[in-house]
C-alpha cells in the first residue's frame, strides 16, 4: 500500500487534523503534508454523504473522465492510517481506495484516499456542514491552491450549490498531428467549440518513427494550439483511444496524459510514456517546421 495520502477536503486543513487528534487522543504528527500541488484526474468534487459529526454534508470525489480535483498528498506514518480510519469512519462511512495522481510537472503517483461508501451516498445533493466550506477553503489559500488554480476554488464553491455539471478543464493542448491542417485534425473537428493558434507550453518534442511528435519534459517551448471542447468526456474517450492512453495506473500506454497551462488556461495535453531517446529532438518544437 502507498506511504501517502491525497487529501481533498477536510483533511486539507492540518488544523481541523490536529483538532481532531487532540480531541481523540492520536499524534497528529504522524501525517505530514508534502511540497507542490496534486491533481487527481477524471473525478469531480460531490456533495452527497451527511456526516452526523459535522451536521451536514461532506465532501466526497467521484469518478468522472475530463474532471480533476485538486489536493495535497500527505506522508502517513505509524499508526497514521489507523487515525485517518478513524476520523473518516472507514470501513462504513469511507472507504481506502487507491489512486493515480499528477503533479503539476504531469509526474505520476500513487495515493489513497477515501471516497464515500456506496451504502452511505445519497442521491441528491447534501448541502455542505456549517463551516465546511471554509475549512477547505482556507486550506487552498494556504497551499497556494487559489493562487495558481483558482479554477479548483470554483468547482469547490460550485460542488457545495448543487452537481457540478462541467469540468474545470474543458481545453486540450495539442502540438502534433491532431493540430489544424495536419493528418489527423478531423478527430478534434467534431468536437471544437474554438482553436486558439500559436500557443506555447514547457517541455520538449522529440520526432518519433511512426511519423508523428512525441511530448517529452524538458526546459524548452513546444509551439501547438489549444482547442476549447465542452463535451471533454466524449472528447478524451475519442483521444486517449488515439493516443494510445490506456488509464492511470495501468500498463502499456504509448501517451499518458496530463494536466498544463498554456495561456493561462488549464489543459489536457499527452506525454510521450516511453524512452525519451526513441527519436531526434525537434530543435524549433513546432511539429509543423520539423
Amino acid at each position: 500500500m502507498s506511504d501517502y495520502h491525497f487529501g481533498y477536503g477536510s483533511n486539507l486543513d492540518l488544523g481541523d487534523w490536529k483538532k481532531w487528534c487532540d480531541n481523540h487522543g492520536r499524534k497528529s504528527n504522524e501525517m505530514q503534508v508534502e511540497p507542490d500541488i496534486f491533481f487527481l484526474p477524471d473525478y469531480e468534487l460531490d456533495f452527497h454523504y451527511k456526516s452526523g459529526s459535522r451536521g451536514g454534508g461532506a465532501l466526497d470525489v467521484v469518478e468522472w473522465p475530463g474532471h480533476v480535483v485538486a489536493g495535497k498528498l500527505f506522508k502517513v506514518t505509524g499508526d497514521g492510517w489507523k487515525s485517518l480510519d478513524a476520523k473518516e469512519g472507514a470501513p462504513n462511512y469511507y472507504e481506502r481506495k487507491q489512486v493515480e495522481v499528477l503533479s503539476e510537472n504531469g509526474e505520476q503517483c500513487t495515493a489513497i484516499t477515501y471516497v464515500v461508501t456506496q451504502a452511505k451516498a445519497e442521491k441528491n445533493h447534501v448541502p455542505p456542514a456549517p463551516g465546511y466550506i471554509e475549512i477547505v477553503e482556507r486550506a487552498y489559500d494556504h497551499y497556494g491552491i487559489t493562487e495558481s488554480h483558482s479554477w479548483a476554488k470554483e468547482q469547490l464553491q460550485a460542488s457545495g450549490k448543487d452537481k457540478v455539471a462541467k469540468s474545470a478543464v474543458d481545453h486540450l493542448f495539442t502540438y502534433g498531428t491532431l493540430r489544424d491542417g495536419e493528418e489527423r485534425s478531423g478527430i478534434l473537428s467534431k468536437f471544437n467549440s474554438k482553436v486558439y493558434k500559436d500557443c506555447k507550453i514547457r517541455g520538449r518534442l522529440i520526432d518519433l518513427p511512426g511519423g508523428y511528435p512525441g511530448l517529452i519534459s524538458g526546459d524548452g517551448t513546444v509551439v501547438g494550439e489549444i482547442h476549447h471542447t465542452p463535451d471533454i468526456e466524449n472528447t478524451l474517450k475519442e483521444l486517449d483511444r488515439v493516443e494510445g492512453f490506456n488509464g492511470y495506473g495501468e500498463d502499456g500506454s504509448l501517451f499518458h496524459r496530463v494536466l498544463t497551462y498554456s495561456n493561462n488556461i488549464p489543459c489536457w495535453t499527452y506525454v510521450y510514456a516511453r524512452s525519451p531517446d526513441d527519436g531526434p529532438v525537434i530543435e524549433s518544437g513546432d511539429w509543423s517546421k520539423r
